[in-house]
């Protein structure tokens, strides 16, 4: 295995990973149901990946090239009204069913980390559902804390 930095031809691999992983969030979280389809997502990702508003790490197997892991990320620059420092928004991290529990994606946490010291920002930001037991004892393991809480309220 080995982690390298997403490239746009990799979209279609990332696209087919998302897809899974969404379609596990929306068991946790029906809103969270794709509505768009594998092809759509990938063309998607390719844009952004070459228009570079988003970046990412992947790690591929060695020996077929196939996408085990991947996180997406973008910088957020900070709004102007308040005295904040730029920061690395994970986007998605998803590994792989047959991979997981296997530290892959706390080696993608890490190179997001060394990535946004590279570069000086002040935070990593990222979002999860809260009642995915699994996705926060993750995130904390990771060192990332509660500090915004946004809520829901349903109406219909």
């Amino acid at each position: 295995m080995y982690l390298r930095p997403l490239e746009t031809a990799d979209a279609p691999q990332i696209a087919g990973l998302w897809l899974t992983g969404a379609a596990e969030s929306a068991k946790t979280e029906a809103a969270y149901l794709p509505q768009v389809s594998q092809q759509a997502y990938a063309q998607i990702i390719a844009d952004e990946l070459a228009a570079q508003t988003c970046l990412g790490w992947g790690i591929f197997d060695t020996a077929t090239t196939n996408l085990f892991a991947y996180l997406t990320a973008k910088i957020y620059l900070p709004e102007p009204e308040f005295a904040q420092t730029p920061c690395l928004y994970l986007q998605d991290l998803d590994v792989h069913p047959q991979q997981r529990r296997r530290g892959l994606g706390a080696q993608l946490v890490a190179a997001a980390r060394s990535y946004a010291i590279e570069q000086k920002l002040g935070s990593i930001e990222v979002n999860w559902l809260s009642e995915d037991v699994q996705a926060s004892a993750f995130w904390h393991s990771q060192g990332f804390k509660q500090f915004l809480v946004r809520g829901c309220c349903r109406l219909q």
